[in-house]
């Protein structure tokens, strides 16, 4: 079986698509952590381009035509390396409900076992597996993930590498968003955060009243305790405001591509 090209300028540029949405679609939250096979990240991502092909070869060509087909290897670099920031911007996002909860079993006290034996168990304590997923099943169920999609779509026809100096300024939206991933992460824990000194205020208190009471023991009980009542109560608020602050960051990536 003999296989002919018959144009080489469109092989070429559904390969740069490719590269792209293969960089993204590797770092999706939903693949994050988990042992799926190469093989099927690879034949979702070549589903999706071969889906999104059609509507944005015109512009993938217009590179192609400028730097011609001889810097077939620079043009894989620059597509590959977009989509690399591409996914890592929302893979922070995501991050940020990580951060929130690492910020929370800090404060509740889990994670105090590593003071003690930093090679005991998994750094990834139990708040931030549960808000992960928690969010993701809420964000993929919502239809959240569809701008980011779009976001990805529309990247194909802002961000090229005949016109990359326009790009010039986008440190200040980088700074701007990461800024706030992490004012959010805060904002989101606050409840616990603010518990927490309460609880220190009133156990150095104690501890200066009753010198014989050993208060690293209580503290380990009622952090732990008092946390997870904290957590319970204002749970469904977390998630209701985690959910808004990522569609809205969501929303702020989104326009930086268009």
């Amino acid at each position: 079986m003999n296989v002919q090209v018959i144009d080489q300028q469109i092989l070429i540029a559904f390969w740069l698509a490719f590269s792209r949405c293969l960089a993204v679609i590797f770092q999706l939250p939903i693949f994050d952590g988990m042992s799926i096979p190469a093989v099927v990240k690879a034949m979702t991502t070549l589903m999706i381009t071969y889906a999104f092909f059609p509507y944005i070869q015109s512009e993938i060509l217009v590179d192609i035509n400028h730097f011609g087909v001889d810097n077939f290897w620079s043009l894989t670099a620059f597509y590959t390396f977009s989509g690399l920031i591409i996914g890592y911007l929302v893979k922070s996002i995501m991050n940020m409900f990580i951060s929130a909860g690492s910020i929370i079993t800090q404060q509740v006290g889990f994670a105090a076992v590593r003071y003690f034996d930093p090679s005991s168990g998994s750094q990834i304590g139990p708040f931030e597996t549960m808000i992960q997923w928690t969010m993701l099943i809420i964000i993929v169920t919502s239809g959240a993930l569809l701008p980011m999609f779009k976001g990805v779509f529309n990247s194909f026809f802002s961000i090229h590498m005949h016109d990359i100096g326009k790009m010039a300024h986008s440190t200040v939206f980088f700074m701007d968003l990461f800024k706030n991933i992490f004012l959010s992460a805060l904002m989101l824990a606050s409840p616990l955060i603010f518990t927490n000194l309460l609880i220190m205020s009133v156990l150095g208190i104690i501890a200066r009243t009753v010198p014989q009471m050993n208060i690293i023991m209580v503290s380990f009980v009622v952090n732990i305790g008092l946390g997870l009542l904290i957590f319970a109560a204002s749970s469904e608020e977390f998630f209701q405001v985690g959910f808004r602050v990522y569609t809205e960051q969501l929303g702020h990536w989104f326009q930086f591509l268009t």
